[in-house]
């Protein structure tokens, strides 16, 4: 793995330095010390970045417009086309579960607790890792060899800014309205299922679906979707802007980039996974 180390080049008219060489390897253990370091830099000056920028109200809205219709047009379809036999695969396994232990009613409670409290995230956080973020990882990598970066510097503007902020922003608006609509789609196909194909009662799993699940744990799946996105636009743009060595160094970066927020997001998931249950109490039992 190339080692990402932030060197700064002279700073910007706003003194954030934002563009960095890459220095020679100096081992794996140590490089990848390094790289954690300033990954982790690079996201305090991203969210710092994207924060100021929508309060101030400099943030591009032409940019975040174009990138939000950007990354939802290659990330819904694949999304939706995942959900739906996710969907099924999961109603098939509770139905037949259930069936063994005699609880074919609370099949809608299983539902409630794995599609929404965590599948519809981590389908979402998927999508926004391997599709999106390859998307941008290889937008900004393009950029960077063929040195639209360093000449967005030269003018003395705030590379950040203008280019990290509005993916970031845009990633953090789709993937809340991806986790909404996979989580219906998910929804609606165990449901029809479990209607159509194993007929049993609609009663029954609503009835279930509604007395377990709640509204807390769609708001944790949109706060986990958030967090996802962020975490993968913001690995995604890093590998990006220093990406070197020619198209073959891109592809290199976007591979890194997936692998590095697929890693992320399984972690975090557990993180945010484990807090919300210490926070928020369970209802009955699963």
């Amino acid at each position: 793995m190339l080692a990402c180390s932030l060197r700064a080049r002279p700073h910007n008219r706003r003194g954030l330095s934002v563009a960095f060489d890459l220095p020679a390897s100096k081992g794996p253990i140590r490089d990848l010390a390094t790289e954690a370091g300033h990954t982790l830099g690079f996201a305090l000056q991203a969210i710092g970045a994207t924060v100021v920028a929508t309060l101030r109200g400099r943030l591009s809205l032409g940019e975040t417009l174009g990138q939000v219709v950007f990354i939802g047009r290659v990330s819904t379809g694949p999304a939706l086309l995942l959900m739906i036999p996710v969907g099924v695969f999961i109603a098939v396994s509770v139905g037949e579960l259930a069936g063994r232990i005699g609880a074919g009613g609370y099949s809608g409670a299983v539902v409630a607790f794995i599609i929404v409290g965590q599948a519809s995230a981590l389908v979402s956080a998927l999508m926004m890792a391997g599709v999106a973020g390859s998307a941008i990882c290889t937008d900004l990598g393009s950029r960077k060899i063929r040195e639209e970066v360093d000449a967005i510097e030269v003018m003395g503007l705030n590379v950040i800014e203008r280019l990290v902020a509005p993916r970031v922003a845009a990633g953090i608006i789709v993937s809340i309205m991806l986790c909404s609509l996979i989580t219906v789609v998910g929804v609606g196909a165990c449901y029809a299922y479990h209607i159509y194909v194993q007929h049993l009662p609609a009663g029954a799993f609503m009835a279930t679906f509604s007395q377990y699940g709640r509204m807390s744990d769609f708001i944790m799946a949109l706060v986990k979707a958030a967090v996802f996105a962020l975490i993968s636009t913001i690995v995604a743009c890093f590998k990006g802007l220093h990406a070197r060595g020619g198209p073959r160094g891109v592809a290199d970066a976007v591979n890194e980039a997936v692998v590095i927020a697929f890693a992320l997001v399984f972690v975090f998931n557990t993180v945010l996974s484990q807090l919300y249950t210490v926070i928020v109490p369970a209802v009955g039992a699963y």
